[in-house]
């Protein structure tokens, strides 16, 4: 749900895209800046996240932005989420224009040394959460209107001592591309955006140690700005910064029995980012 025809990049405009129910629906905060500042003409923002209090800040911070602020308190690891939010795409029959995902949960550490609920977890949010809510979305989306599915560069080859967050987020890249080529004849641009280190909640600057302290961090931001003008055009990926466009070279090129000596996060035990 991006804005007006005058706004909305040639060859994405739909000839019956309707006046009203206009919707962005999101998870996680890090693009809600950018959507409110850059889509002037949406009738509502929907935010899914599970901290109802942080829902109502939001609400309260924007109650004059151009388009209604609805939080949508929902824990999307929970068994009824999906059927709760089908019952209300279904009463409401928005018409979807943007869709983020940019929900996650990242653990460090052996496997072997791991809660095995943070195990599940990962994999809950990762990749079960955000594959329900493509699918729950989808079908209320129309020409012109575009998803982006946050990956990670931890997908672009395995790691050892972080192995299920980067196996989850490869389990997204392969899904993001594949909605990709489904959904292009459609009009509807599915795009993976693959971050390296952003300054976010889960990802402190400054709590990092080893490896993780040295990699350049991104302007969180600029790029999440720049990731809704690429999705705009249909790319079909965006990876920000040239040092982590080469360090995916690298990954294709290295075979994966010496990438992993130097993707390697060894610290002898678990460690906790999110």
């Amino acid at each position: 749900m991006p804005a007006s025809d005058n706004q909305w990049p040639a060859g994405k405009r739909s000839e019956g895209y309707r006046r009203c129910h206009r919707r962005v629906i999101r998870s996680g905060a890090a693009f809600f800046e950018a959507i409110v500042k850059r889509y002037r003409d949406l009738d509502e923002i929907w935010i899914v996240a599970r901290r109802e209090q942080r829902l109502r800040a939001l609400a309260e911070r924007h109650g004059d932005s151009h388009a209604r602020i609805r939080g949508i308190p929902l824990d999307l690891t929970g068994v009824d989420a999906y059927g709760k939010l089908t019952v209300l795409l279904e009463d409401l029959r928005p018409n979807i224009r943007v869709l983020i995902n940019n929900a996650g949960y990242e653990r460090e550490g052996a496997l072997r040394d791991m809660d095995p609920v943070d195990i599940r977890a990962m994999i809950d949010f990762n990749t079960t959460a955000m594959t329900l809510v493509n699918r729950v979305c989808l079908p209320y989306m129309g020409r012109g209107s575009f998803a982006v599915i946050t990956g990670s560069v931890s997908s672009f080859a395995p790691i050892p001592w972080q192995a299920v967050y980067s196996a989850s987020k490869a389990y997204t890249r392969f899904l993001a591309r594949a909605l990709h080529e489904e959904e292009r004849a459609r009009g509807v641009n599915v795009m993976l955006f693959s971050p390296g280190n952003m300054d976010t909640e889960m990802n402190v600057r400054g709590a990092a140690s080893g490896k993780l302290a040295r990699l350049p961090y991104l302007d969180l931001r600029r790029e999440t700005a720049k990731a809704l003008a690429k999705a705009e055009r249909g790319c079909a990926n965006y990876t920000p910064l040239m040092f982590y466009k080469l360090y995916h070279v690298f990954a294709k090129l290295v075979p994966t029995t010496l990438a992993v000596r130097v993707t390697s996060l060894r610290s002898g035990g678990a460690v906790s980012r999110g």
